[in-house]
């Protein structure tokens, strides 16, 4: 009864039946009492339907407050037709979609947590080596041949925080949806060729022979500056696994869907527990390399998925094989 509109209506509804009671009673004052009969039974009948869809609106509200509070979110709908019925499902729909949000919210975090941990730890390994270089790089009595070993040594840890920096970012960007990716036409001989040239040196010093077959015709439609850091992280993962030399073989096939890029390498390959994970955010394998910091392959998956690619790793004969489709037609 403290609602305003309900004492409205209740006002209304006593002055219009008041005025139809004594129109009434001016003409026959039996016919009166059954009005007046028939208003109360009316009225009766009101008050209890409205106390009914109180009861049900308090349920919600107690629902809606229990949810708040972190508790389940129940099945409400009782999928009839009505008013009340409709909200009923349309509550439903929203917490439903606040406690998925919520969950999702509290697995970013986690995530953002760990890969807090994760960046820190990678690092730290570098960062620390690069300290120790530089004490000993100060020490005027050094010899000039360990000065320029450890010089060298410097220059390498200063060079891979800065691949893992800049990964970390293009990482980061694919995450937001803010990394724009060009669809033009790319010769996949020529990209191979791109992502292969950085790591030439270190194929020569590990004695690793890099043999590329790919047909002259073998075009692709998508980004190709994304895509040749993304190749370059595969194969720069096969060679960390061939320190003692080997060969390093890409291939570029055609497919129903497309071309397939297959790189196999013969360092081993992967150990069968890994492969569920190989492609996990910071997640290193048995057979990973000693500088390897588990991104290289997670953003190359990334850039292949953001083209509407697939990536894959199995095992081959004596070492890994990693596949790339690059589809023809990208909607």
């Amino acid at each position: 009864m403290r609602n305003r509109e309900i004492w409205m209506l209740a006002l209304f509804s006593l002055a219009v039946s008041a005025a139809g009671i004594g129109a009434v009673w001016a003409v026959s004052p039996l016919a009166a009492a059954v009005c007046a009969g028939a208003f109360a039974l009316l009225l009766a009948g009101y008050g209890a339907f409205t106390a009914w869809r109180y009861r049900q609106l308090r349920r919600l509200t107690e629902y809606l407050a229990a949810v708040y509070a972190g508790g389940p979110v129940l099945d409400i709908r009782d999928n009839t037709e009505g008013e009340l019925s409709i909200l009923k499902n349309d509550l439903y729909k929203i917490t439903v979609t606040l406690s998925q949000q919520a969950e999702q919210l509290a697995r970013d975090k986690t995530f953002l947590a760990d890969s807090l941990g994760d960046i820190s730890h990678q690092m730290k390994t570098p960062l620390t080596s690069a300290l120790m270089m530089a004490d000993l790089l100060a020490d005027p009595a050094l010899p000039r041949p360990r000065r320029e070993e450890f010089l060298r040594r410097l220059t390498e840890q200063l060079e891979r925080m800065q691949w893992l920096i800049a990964t970390l970012l293009k990482l980061s960007r694919l995450d937001a949806g803010a990394a724009v990716f060009q669809k033009q036409p790319v010769e996949l001989r020529q990209l191979v060729e791109k992502a292969a040239r950085p790591l030439e040196v270190a194929m020569e010093l590990w004695g690793v022979e890099f043999v590329l077959h790919c047909p002259a015709d073998a075009r692709w439609t998508g980004d190709e500056s994304w895509t040749v850091q993304a190749v370059q992280n595969i194969l720069k993962n096969c060679l960390e696994t061939m320190s003692g030399g080997g060969v390093l073989t890409a291939e570029v096939t055609s497919d129903p869907l497309g071309w397939q890029l297959t790189v196999t390498d013969t360092g081993g390959g992967i150990a069968p527990e890994d492969l569920p994970h190989i492609f996990q955010r910071f997640y290193k394998g048995k057979n990973a390399g000693e500088n390897s910091a588990g991104i290289g392959l997670a953003f190359a998956k990334a850039v292949v998925e953001k083209q509407g690619g697939r990536i894959a790793a199995c095992n081959r004969d004596k070492g890994a094989c990693f596949t790339v489709l690059f589809p023809r037609l990208v909607v």
